[in-house]
Parts: C-alpha cells; structure tokens; sequence
C-alpha cells in the first residue's frame, strides 16, 4: 500500500519542482503556492534531485550559458512518484525454494491450491500454510480461483444496427413450479431493429433446442439473420454456435454480469411475464396450451402492441418501413 493514494500528487510536486527550480521562487513561496510546508518542499526536493542525479545541467564547454533555468530542462524528470509503504523483507517472509516448489507443484499436477499444500505438508513435510499457497499462486498469475474476463477473446464486434435481421438477440426464461418444484424454459429471440419477437416453451434447457428456436424464429419472422447475441448461460455454449455457425449465423456472447448488453431481449423477457405467461408456470398445465397462448400472444406483440422505443410504431410496421 502507498503512502497516498492520491493520483495527484505526483503532479503537484512537479509543479512545485518547476516554480522551485525553474522559475527559481524561495522555498517558502513555493510552499505557500501548493498549500504544504516549507519542510515538504525540501524532501520533494531531495527525491526530485536523485531522480535527476544523472542529468547534466551544466554547460561546460559554454560557461555563458550555464545556467540551470535555461539548459537542459527538457531531460529533467519532473513528476516524483509516490514510494509503497510496503516492506521489502520481512522475517517471516517465504524462501525461494518453497515458492519455486509450488510453482513446479502447480505446473506438474495441474491442480488448485489446496492440492498443491495437501502434497507439500502431506508428502514432502514442508510447512506452509494454505493462505501463503494461494498467495503464492495468484502473485505469480498461476492461480485457479481468479476471475473469468468479462469478454471472450474471439467474441466478434457487435454490428451497428441499420436493418433487420443484423442483430438478433436471445435468451431463456426460467420458470420453477411453486408444487413440485420442476422448471420449464421460455426460449426467447428479438430483432433489435424492428423489435419482432419469437418465442417458445420447453421442459429442458440445451443448446440444441436453444438453436432450433433461433432457426424457428428466423422462418416465422421472414428475414435472415446476420448475427445472434447471446449470454453466457449453458444454453448457448459449443454445440449452440457450432449449429448456428453452419446456417452461417455467428454468435456472439455478452459481457459477464453485464445484463444490459442484452437490454431488448431482457425488457421482453418481462413484458411477456407481465402480460401472457405470469409470474408462475404449474407444471400440470399442458405444455400445448402454453404455446398456443404464447403464439397468440407474439401476434399481438408483432402486429398491434405500439412500443414508446419505435415512436408509437408497431414492429410490423417497422418491417415494412425497411
């Protein structure tokens, strides 16, 4: 941990190093300018002369012009960063062999943390705490419990959207039955631009079925779709892209814990609880007759629900505007 943690503070003492030493002010002056004492400005002082040690700031061969003001002002090191507070040894600190026998541990057994302590304590007598072995592990980037990226590294670029069909986006309602507690899944799709909708109700979430829904709905809705966005659920994993992939649909996913990415498909997943599906799904009513009600539904949403986002447009009226 620093002393500071304010990032302005290298920057005020590089202006009081050039009211200092550039402009040649009394120390007190300075002092009085930047709000510090007098004995403040002779320590950054100091630290600003050993930071410039190696900086000639004589002219020998022109004595005229020896001045410090005028030359070489541009090499000088003005901004003086703020040390750590943190020691740099201890007594109770690590050897080098043990971390460097961790690291061999983690690279040979592939393990976590807690296998690599249970085989040095257990097998090879050496005593170190599991905290150190984890610290050990995530100081030197070997550690498994460290936080997934937020975005995929082959993840393409979301696409500006100026027609239908170049982005679509997809998701999955989950509905838990308040008696015997079994679940059914509301697989949802939208067109950003034109906000028309697709939607169908399944007893099992796969990837499988995730991806029929997305070629169901591009023949119900009637243009290609040139891009689907997905979360990072287990719905749309592998098998998900790949089916996509070879109706030549590429898949991209949101960021994690970014729910806003996929803001329109979510923003329906709740219009269709409020005012079709409910709040609970009983697992005893027929799955046909939800579906039924479902597309019955989607032909209100498509052809008669006016949306404030679409200036009090329809999205069939959307469609044909395009």
């Amino acid at each position: 941990m620093a002393y500071s943690n304010n990032p302005n503070l290298p920057k005020a003492r590089a202006t009081a190093m050039q009211l200092l030493a550039r402009e040649g002010l009394p120390s007190q002056v300075v002092a009085n300018r930047c709000g510090v004492h007098r004995s403040t400005i002779y320590r950054w002082k100091q630290k600003w002369d050993k930071l410039n040690e190696h900086v000639q700031l004589t002219n020998d061969n022109r004595p005229n012009r020896a001045s410090k003001n005028t030359f070489r002002l541009a090499a000088l090191k003005w901004h003086i960063p703020t040390l750590s507070s943190r020691p740099t040894t201890s007594p109770k600190a690590i050897g080098q062999e043990i971390i460097t026998r961790v690291m061999e541990l983690r690279a040979q057994l592939k393990r976590c943390a807690e296998v690599v302590w249970y085989h040095l304590t257990h097998t090879e007598g050496i005593h170190v705490s599991l905290s150190s072995v984890r610290r050990i592990l995530k100081r030197n980037y070997a550690f498994l419990g460290a936080r997934k990226k937020r975005v995929r590294p082959d993840n393409p670029r979301r696409p500006y959207v100026t027609k239908p069909g170049e982005l679509l986006e997809t998701d999955t309602i989950h509905y838990i039955c308040p008696s015997t507690k079994r679940r059914l899944y509301v697989y949802t799709v939208i067109d950003v631009y034109t906000r028309m909708t697709y939607a169908e109700i399944h007893p099992r979430i796969l990837p499988g079925i995730a991806a029929n829904v997305v070629l169901h709905a591009r023949n119900e809705l009637g243009f290609d779709f040139l891009m689907v966005q997905a979360d990072n659920g287990p719905e749309f994993g592998k098998y998900f892209e790949q089916v996509l992939k070879r109706h030549s649909m590429p898949v991209r996913h949101t960021r994690l814990g970014r729910p806003n990415d996929n803001a329109h498909i979510e923003r329906f997943n709740r219009t269709i609880q409020e005012e079709c599906l409910g709040r609970y799904i009983y697992y005893s009513t027929p799955t046909k007759h939800l579906q039924t009600k479902i597309y019955n539904y989607l032909e209100f949403y498509n052809f008669k629900r006016v949306h404030l986002g679409l200036q009090y447009r329809t999205p069939a009226e959307m469609l044909q505007r395009s």
